[in-house]
């Protein structure tokens, strides 16, 4: 008898040491979920959290597991079976593990389940229970998959030959010999009154009187620009022609080869390489300016795709161009708003010529300004009086890819301008990454910047 308690007890401490112990398990075995979401979490470096005291008697504090689920549970991955028990042994599924990949990297899905993505981008075939070996190979790709979305944060949905050729086309915009854009923009805004004010008599004419009039002085303007690229040498002609009421200004800017000079309303050409020199290395390292990537289909021969502008890549552009000399305190004002608004973007790429190439891309922008903001447009007073304020921006910008060498405007001579477009030879890069920088960058920022901060 004695004997039997001693072979009971041992069996028993086995028993409570199994879930501290890993075990060697073969790579045809089921896969657990406790065993898989470490797994899971260890791929994505995300540290475990051992703190407090484990409700689940399958799940102790002293395991290596406890500091998986903690930080599972906390991020939201997964849920336990009971109050008591976590389910660590429970056969993983494939939609399970689909699920937890899908909220671990926030992914914006649509209506798709994360099981049938997950099929549709090869990273599981089946749908019931994972083995070992399958639940390996579905984090390793997953792996693989983060690093290749990573040039466009939260582009999931995209097939891989869509998020090469979206990435291609933005690759060669950066290596095209020669590419010309001509771009508009436009703002349009809308005062809402509180609804105390709404109803009182005569009040909504009024109202329209003023939204005529604020759209009347609104923003709008017209760039076009032309591009050179020979080897590492990059020469830029750009216009801009702005309106904003009954005022016009004009600008010309020419960029020979990393040295800038402007001209405003027709005066005399000025160097202004060291202070443009802020704008054009953050447009030039724009790292994640697109994020969102979505394939919408094709029209008139062109993949459409729909994407949204990186909300902190706007701040930083729109800080750029306060250290250019534009109002501080407007601009801070005008990148708080676009750390919290993301652009709307949609882009046509033209892969006629065989390597894909930005053919047109539009921007819009709807922002809503609110406190300070509003204190800053209205005063004290009017803002108590105005529910919304809402700023419509939209942008179209259309590209060619002509080999043309830029036209010097009148008054500026520059003894090293290229003079024959066959220097740097051919046509095969496609698109112009300043060009693509202003439409998105300069022109979004910088029109958009002063638009906003006009208003402000």
């Amino acid at each position: 008898m004695e004997k039997k308690r001693q072979v009971g007890s041992a069996l028993a401490v086995a028993v409570a040491l199994s879930a501290c112990v890993p075990m060697a398990v073969s790579a045809d075995a089921v896969e657990t979920k406790g065993a898989f979401l470490q797994l899971l979490l260890q791929q994505a470096s995300v540290k475990p959290d051992p703190s407090g005291r484990s409700p689940y008697v399958d799940v102790p504090a002293r395991s290596t597991l406890w500091g998986y689920v903690h930080k599972a549970i906390e991020l939201g991955l997964v849920k336990a079976d009971t109050a008591k028990r976590f389910g660590a042994g429970d056969p993983l599924t494939a939609a399970q593990a689909a699920e937890m990949a899908a909220k671990l990297y926030h992914m914006d899905l649509g209506a798709v389940s994360p099981a049938a993505w997950a099929r549709t981008q090869g990273l599981m075939s089946g749908a019931g229970p994972m083995t070992v070996s399958q639940a390996a190979a579905f984090v390793n790709g997953l792996r693989q998959l983060a690093k290749a979305v990573s040039p466009i944060p939260g582009s999931w949905v995209l097939s891989s030959t869509q998020r090469q050729e979206f990435l291609e086309a933005l690759q060669n915009s950066r290596q095209a010999p020669f590419a010309q854009l001509t771009e508009t923009e436009s703002e349009t805004v809308k005062l809402e009154l509180v609804p105390a004010l709404q109803n009182q008599p005569g009040i909504q004419s009024e109202l329209d009187q003023l939204n005529q009039a604020l759209n009347k002085n609104s923003f709008q303007m017209m760039l076009s620009a032309q591009q050179m690229r020979t080897g590492s040498h990059v020469y830029v002609v750009a216009q801009t022609t702005e309106h904003m009421g009954a005022k016009t200004s004009t600008a010309q800017e020419v960029d020979d080869d990393g040295v800038l000079y402007l001209q405003t309303n027709g005066s005399g050409w000025t160097n202004i390489t060291q202070a443009d020199g802020s704008l054009e290395q953050s447009l030039a390292q724009w790292q994640g300016m697109f994020t969102n990537v979505t394939w919408m289909g094709q029209n008139g021969g062109l993949d459409v795709f729909h994407a949204q502008l990186n909300p902190a890549a706007m701040a930083r552009l729109v800080n750029a161009l306060g250290e250019m000399g534009g109002s501080k305190a407007s601009l801070q004002s005008v990148a708080q708003l676009f750390s919290h608004v993301p652009g709307q973007v949609v882009i046509d790429i033209d892969r006629s010529s065989g390597a894909p190439r930005i053919a047109d891309l539009s921007v819009s922008y709807d922002i809503s300004l609110s406190g300070p903001s509003l204190i800053s447009m209205f005063g004290k007073d009017g803002a108590n009086m105005i529910r919304s304020f809402d700023m419509l921006i939209s942008e179209k910008a259309v590209y060619q890819y002509q080999p043309l060498v830029p036209t010097l405007p009148p008054g500026l001579h520059l003894s090293d301008w290229p003079t024959s477009a066959g220097v740097g030879g051919g046509t095969t890069g496609n698109t112009s990454g300043n060009a693509t920088g202003n439409a998105t960058g300069n022109a979004t920022g910088n029109a958009t910047g002063n638009a906003t901060g006009n208003a402000l």
